[in-house]
C-alpha cells in the first residue's frame, strides 16, 4: 500500500468559552486565527495530521448581560500557540483508486494537542500580564501560580473534497478541551484584598477585583468563577493542502485482494 502525504495551511477562527464568556454569548469575540499542517493518511479511511495554530481570544464582564457579571468586571485576552496531533477517520473511500471511492467525504477527527496561552487585563490604557500577579493568590507565600503550558484534547467533525488531483479542500468544526480553568485567569475565590495589597501589591489587588465592592471586603472568600469547570476554546476553519503523494493502481489492487 502506498501512502499519502499532504502539506497545507489552515485560516478561520477561534473562540473562548469559560467563566467570562457562556457559550450563550457566541459568536462575540471570534478572532482570527491560523496555522500550518502536515496530514499522513494511511489509506483511504484514516489519516494522522499534525498542525501548528495560532489564534486569540479574549472576553469581559462588562459587555454581558447578566448583573451580576458587570458587577464583578473581570475580564482578559490572551494569545494561543498550539501544536496538535489528531487522527482522522473518513466515513467515505477519499481519494482512492477504487470504483466505490468517492472525491468527497465527511471525517471526524479527535487527539491531542499542546498549547501557551498568557492572560492579560488592562488597566488605565495598559496590558498587564496576570499569571505572574497571582490574582487570587497563588503567589503568597512563595507560591508559583498555574501553568502557562497546558494540554488539551481537540475533537471535532468536518468535510473534506478532492478539487483536483493535487489539492484538497478540509472544513472543520472543533473543540478543544482544555485541563486548565485558568485560561480566563479566573477560577476559584477572591483572596482578602488588603492581604494581596500588602504582600502581592496594589496592582494585584486592583486587577484581582475590579469591582465597586473591592474596598468593603464583601468579596473575600466568595466565588470568583466556577472551580469545577474546565475552560474551552473552539477552532473552525477552512484548510488547503497539496497532495504530496497520491494512492496509486497498486492501493486498488490491494484493495481487491483483501476483499
Amino acid at each position: 500500500m502506498a501512502q499519502v502525504s499532504e502539506l497545507g495551511i489552515t485560516g478561520g477562527t477561534t473562540f473562548y468559552i469559560g467563566d467570562i464568556n457562556p457559550t450563550r454569548h457566541y459568536p462575540k469575540h471570534t478572532h482570527l486565527a491560523g496555522g500550518l499542517m502536515y496530514r499522513y493518511n494511511f489509506n483511504e479511511h484514516y489519516a494522522v495530521r499534525l498542525q501548528g495554530l495560532y489564534g486569540k481570544l479574549e472576553a469581559y464582564d462588562r459587555e454581558s448581560d447578566e448583573p451580576l457579571q458587570q458587577l464583578r468586571n473581570l475580564g482578559f485576552r490572551t494569545v494561543i500557540f498550539e501544536a496538535s496531533a489528531v487522527l482522522e477517520i473518513n466515513f467515505f473511500k477519499y481519494r482512492g483508486i477504487a470504483k466505490d471511492s468517492r472525491n468527497w467525504t465527511p471525517f471526524v477527527f479527535g487527539g491531542l494537542a499542546y498549547f501557551h496561552y498568557n492572560p492579560q487585563n488592562l488597566l488605565n490604557d495598559t496590558w498587564y500580564d496576570l499569571q505572574p500577579l497571582g490574582t487570587e493568590g497563588q503567589t503568597i507565600g512563595s507560591g508559583d501560580g498555574y501553568s502557562l503550558n497546558q494540554i488539551c484534547i481537540p475533537f471535532g467533525v468536518g468535510m473534506k473534497f478532492a478539487i483536483t488531483k493535487k489539492v484538497d479542500v478540509q472544513l472543520e468544526w472543533g473543540l478543544r478541551r482544555t485541563y486548565t480553568d485558568y485560561l480566563d485567569d479566573v477560577s476559584g475565590t477572591y483572596a482578602d484584598n488588603v492581604t494581596l495589597a500588602e504582600q502581592a501589591g496594589p496592582l494585584t489587588a486592583l486587577l484581582a477585583d475590579p469591582s465597586v465592592l473591592r474596598t468593603t471586603g464583601l468579596n473575600t472568600g466568595r466565588a470568583r468563577g466556577d472551580s469545577q469547570t474546565r475552560d474551552w476554546y473552539q477552532y473552525s476553519g477552512i484548510t488547503i493542502s497539496l497532495l504530496l503523494t497520491r494512492f496509486t493502481e497498486c492501493d486498488a489492487i490491494w484493495d481487491k485482494m483483501k476483499r
